[in-house]
């Protein structure tokens, strides 16, 4: 198995013409290794403008080696893919949800113009999403440095500037246009005033179209249009509660909003949230139906005290799901963990999942999302992990990788340890990621 600037080399994840990127693994995490030939001048250039971009919304460079053969640039692994392969997915989009991808890489390109640095190579497949979903600016093998603090003046006759201008333009139409429902004409409307717009001014726009809505990445799109232009209008659903805002995303909302985002009703969308369709109307039926027995019970005359006491047996308690009984064994382990996973997958249950993934992980989000496709109606992917042992790639103490026969999907599992026994914490799949070659 190899090694690249101390992190194990899982597999390819794409070549470009001067470059390659390598998926690695190291104490348990996943980055993404970018490796280029050592007197390649783009990719000092790429160091540079990523050590004066750092900040939110901007690729965290983590790590760079550099030797006589190659300079390899460690990058964080961005999740939930690029903005070109969502709108792909998507039918269409919410006002908000089109407001949190496009305002923050608008004022994310103009602060690091001010600090001398332009993307020069903005596109769909250039902005990728982080587990939070705050969108991310990659690919910045093109990138031209030129002195901070510029003015105006200086700015508008820098190609490189002008071209990530022209980018922004370009991508807030294409994800305007697939803005659909009622702010549908709206968001034409603002994408037209984008094309007009001063430098700075554009995020000012999208706040008039709508306020920030988190991106949903798990479901096809409910709202579909029509024909171009003429938005349909999204079949009644039930609407389900909205957990807090990650903080990136908050900073976007008027600060009376997020004073009223009080911690109980957070707590209560979470639970509410994480419930399918059919169990929320089941959670409202007994709720009615308990106010219906109360009232009920209040009409009643009371009895006499001569009246015989009635003895009331107490229900049992609904037994909760077994774990598997797991070996200390990972690759042991992973096969039952596995087998349970595909259960929980094929009977749509939450609660089944309990004792197959780690909660709040990774692997809890992928696999919750894709129950929740399903039950909305979406179409089982086909495919899954293809039987036969897995191979164990490394375990650092309590946490082990490891490769699934080929053609799984996923490609590979991250184990971790619990006091509960080995428990699945991520997935890594084989597509690969292309935003980061230019």
């Amino acid at each position: 198995m190899e090694d690249v600037a101390g992190h194990r080399v899982l597999r390819s994840a794409g070549r470009g013409d001067r470059t390659r990127l390598l998926l690695g693994f190291h104490e348990a995490r996943t980055v993404v290794l970018k490796v280029a030939a050592a007197d390649d001048p783009s990719a000092s250039s790429e160091i540079d403008a990523l050590h004066r971009a750092t900040g939110d919304h901007i690729v965290s460079l983590e790590d760079v080696s550099v030797d006589e053969h190659e300079t390899v640039l460690v990058l964080e692994r961005l999740p939930n893919g690029t903005l070109a392969e969502l709108l792909e997915r998507r039918g269409g989009l919410d006002a908000g949800e089109a407001v949190t991808i496009l305002a923050p890489i608008a004022t994310t390109i103009d602060r690091i113009h001010a600090l001398g640095v332009a993307h020069g190579r903005l596109s769909l497949r250039a902005i990728s999403f982080r587990d939070d979903g705050a969108p991310t600016l990659t690919g910045f093998g093109g990138a031209h440095l030129f002195a901070a603090g510029s003015p105006e003046v200086v700015l508008e006759t820098v190609p490189a500037v002008i071209d990530d201008r022209a980018g922004v333009r370009e991508i807030a139409a294409l994800v305007l246009e697939r803005v659909a429902g009622e702010r549908a004409a709206a968001a034409r409307r603002v994408a037209e005033a984008i094309a007009d717009a001063a430098p700075g001014a554009v995020a000012a726009h999208l706040f008039d179209l709508a306020a920030p809505t988190p991106v949903r990445f798990d479901v096809e799109d409910e709202i579909v249009s029509t024909r171009m232009g003429d938005p349909r209008e999204p079949e009644p659903v039930a609407e389900p509660l909205r957990v807090s805002l990650p903080p990136w995303l908050s900073t976007l909302l008027p600060e009376w909003v997020n004073e009223r985002l009080a911690e109980p009703f957070a707590r209560i969308a979470a639970v509410w949230t994480a419930w399918d369709l059919r169990r929320r109307r089941l959670a409202l039926g007994a709720l009615a139906g308990g106010v219906t027995v109360l009232v009920a019970v209040a009409a009643v005359p009371a009895p006499n005290d001569e009246s015989p006491a009635v003895a009331v047996t107490p229900a049992s308690a609904p037994s909760t799901l077994d774990a598997p009984a797991l070996p200390d064994d990972p690759v042991a382990a992973a096969v039952l963990l596995l087998a349970a996973r595909e259960r929980c997958l094929r009977d749509l249950s939450l609660l089944c999942l309990d004792g197959v993934v780690q909660p709040d992980s990774a692997a809890y989000a992928d696999d919750a999302a894709l129950i929740r496709a399903v039950q909305a109606g979406a179409e089982y992917p086909e495919g899954g992990v293809v039987s036969g042992e897995p191979v164990l790639v490394e375990q650092l103490g309590d946490a082990a990788l490891l490769d699934l026969p080929a053609g799984s999907a996923p490609a590979s599992v991250l184990l971790l340890r619990t006091m509960n026994g080995w428990r699945i914490r991520d997935y890594m799949d084989a597509t690969a990621v292309t935003s980061e070659l230019d």
